[in-house]
């Protein structure tokens, strides 16, 4: 699924009608999510998982690069961050952190990554958020991004609370995990589709 959700990124990206920069970092982002899938799956070790950990972290820097470029070029009187933006983020953060610290999970010399990877993937979530809210009235099928970031968070901090044992790995948290990413990485591809196509405007 990961390897066609970047060979569908890659059509999308051909078949836009003009060519942003924004469109390249996309889908720089979907490779590196593809070489994090491979390396989460293949090793078990803690080493390993930190070096997915990282590239997924990569990844989402590029989403972020991209979602901001878009609302440069298509939202020029945009600021990197408002108010609705900044709430967003500390809202559910603080709630992110509040679970992790009461459940006290046992990160050990992984505790400021960790959190350092979690403000990365919100922050991703929350640049999703300000470039539906602020092009969707126009095209509502741009709430993929937003919804599929989300789904991308749930999906990296369940990951989390099993690797670390505050959740246990059973069928149905696993299965959310799973379910959660692949549904999340769709909904950015078929956003990139509505996005890319209109490129021209």
């Amino acid at each position: 699924l990961s390897g066609l959700f970047v060979l569908a990124g890659l059509l999308a990206l051909c078949a836009a009608p003009q060519k942003h920069d924004y469109m390249a970092f996309m889908f720089v982002g979907l490779l590196l999510s593809f070489a994090g899938d491979y390396i989460l799956g293949k090793y078990d070790r803690m080493r390993m998982f930190v070096i997915g950990s990282c590239t997924f972290g990569v990844a989402h820097a590029f989403y972020i690069t991209s979602f901001s470029l878009v609302l440069k070029i298509r939202a020029p009187f945009y600021h990197w961050f408002d108010g609705a933006e900044l709430g967003f983020f500390l809202a559910v953060y603080a709630l992110m952190l509040l679970v992790m610290l009461w459940r006290k999970p046992p990160f050990h010399k992984l505790f400021i990554p960790m959190f350092m990877y979690y403000a990365v993937v919100l922050l991703m979530a929350t640049k999703a958020f300000g470039l539906a809210l602020r092009l969707a009235p126009a095209e509502p099928a741009l709430w993929m991004f937003p919804i599929g970031a989300m789904l991308f968070v749930a999906s990296d901090y369940s990951l989390g609370l099993m690797r670390f044992k505050v959740l246990p790995r059973n069928v149905v948290i696993k299965t959310f995990c799973t379910s959660s990413y692949f549904i999340a990485q769709m909904l950015l591809v078929l956003a990139s589709f509505v996005l890319y196509g209109s490129a021209g405007k």
